[in-house]
């Protein structure tokens, strides 16, 4: 008798899925994709205060300049990168992993029936280890010519078929593709 292995998702995972076989995004994955370049931006206004900051201390009356500058360079990206994001469509894929594990700061790959490699250079997923040629239900995003890993699952989990892309799925892909 064959008995199914038992994968323990964490709750986190659980709801990236259902969210994203409805083709759609939970608030943290859409909060963590906007804001990525967020720490970039904070860095170099670090660096800008450290250099140029003795020198700004004369520009104290004009405090509202600052103000307008800090929309610009901050809250204007973040307003077009959540733009952005709202119309990419979600792809769902069955895959299969290679290693069990990958140090974060490595992309994620897995590989197609062919075993032509599929990269993910971001990982919006919680880490999760996996099996080798163990065959996963995967939601992630294009950006560009990157993909953006959103969430995982074992194809042989016991509630496997709650995570397939539904109907509403389709409908979204389709409407986000078609633009």
């Amino acid at each position: 008798m064959f008995k199914r292995k038992r994968y323990v998702l964490t709750p986190e995972m659980r709801e990236r899925l259902m969210a994203n076989r409805d083709g759609k995004l939970t608030s943290s994955q859409w909060i963590s994709i906007v804001t990525r370049p967020f720490l970039s931006v904070l860095l170099l206004f670090g660096l800008a205060i450290i250099i140029f900051g003795p020198r700004l201390v004369i520009l104290v009356r004009f405090w509202w300049l600052g103000l307008i500058l800090l929309v610009v360079l901050i809250v204007v990206p973040l307003v077009l990168r959540a733009q952005r994001y709202a119309r990419l469509p979600i792809h769902f894929v069955r895959l299969y992993a290679d290693v069990p594990f990958r140090p974060w700061w490595r992309p994620t790959i897995f590989y197609t029936e062919d075993d032509e490699p599929i990269v993910f250079k971001h990982r919006l997923a919680p880490p999760m280890p996996l099996r080798i040629d163990g065959e996963y239900l995967i939601y992630y995003l294009e950006d560009g010519n990157q993909r953006v890993l959103l969430s995982l699952a074992p194809a042989d989990h016991e509630d496997a078929e709650q995570f397939l892309p539904t109907e509403r799925f389709k409908l979204r892909y389709s409407r986000r593709t078609s633009l």
